[in-house]
C-alpha cells in the first residue's frame, strides 16, 4: 500500500532504546510475529519501545515502554542517536513505523514480560543482553539491520551531533 494512500498505513510515532549495562552488552527482545496474512512468521531481535503517545516525549516513551517491556524502571535516557522509517503490515494492519533510537544506560539486569500484554505479549519469545562480539557473529536478525555497524561508535562514546538513519 502506498504511503500517500487516504486508507494508507497508520502513522506510529515511536521511541525505542538502545539499553546497554555496565559491561555494555545491549538488551535485546526476541519476537516472532506474522508480517502478512499470506505469510508465515518471522523471528528477529528488536529493542524495546514503542508508541509516542499524545502529550508524551520521545524520552518519556522510551523509559515507559522499556519498563513496560522489561520489567527495568531505573535507566538513565541520553540523547536519540538514531532515527528509523519502515512500512509494513502487522496484524492485518498497514503502519508507517517512525521509530527514534535512545541511548540510554542501566545497572539492573534482570528483565521480566509480566508488564507486556495484548499482541506484545503474544509476540514476545524472550529477553537477551548481547555483547558487541556476539551481535557481530550472529547469523539472527536484528532491527535495525545494520546493528552491528551502529553500536560500535555508541561504545566508544562517539555520539552523532544529530541522529543518524539506522535503515531497516
Amino acid at each position: 500500500m502506498p504511503i500517500g494512500d487516504p486508507d494508507g498505513p497508520f502513522v506510529r510515532p515511536t521511541a525505542r532504546v538502545i539499553l546497554l549495562d555496565p559491561k555494555d552488552r545491549v538488551l535485546l527482545i526476541l519476537a516472532t510475529v506474522t508480517v502478512g496474512r499470506d505469510q508465515g512468521p518471522e523471528s528477529f531481535w528488536h529493542m524495546p519501545g514503542g508508541l509516542i503517545e499524545p502529550g508524551e516525549t520521545g524520552e518519556q516513551a522510551a523509559s515507559r515502554e522499556c519498563a513496560e517491556e522489561t520489567g527495568i524502571h531505573k535507566i538513565r535516557v541520553g540523547p536519540c542517536v538514531w532515527h528509523r522509517r519502515h512500512v509494513a503490515q502487522w496484524h492485518g494492519r498497514w503502519y508507517d513505523w517512525r521509530e527514534r533510537y535512545f541511548l540510554a544506560r542501566t545497572d539492573q539486569d534482570r528483565t521480566t514480560a509480566r508488564h507486556m500484554e495484548g499482541p506484545e505479549l503474544e509476540e514476545f519469545r524472550e529477553h537477551r543482553w548481547w555483547p558487541l562480539d556476539e551481535v557481530q557473529r550472529s547469523g539472527e536478525t536484528f532491527v535495525p539491520g545494520r546493528l552491528a555497524e551502529l553500536l560500535p561508535p555508541l561504545l566508544q562514546g562517539d555520539l552523532p551531533s544529530k541522529p543518524i538513519d539506522a535503515g531497516v
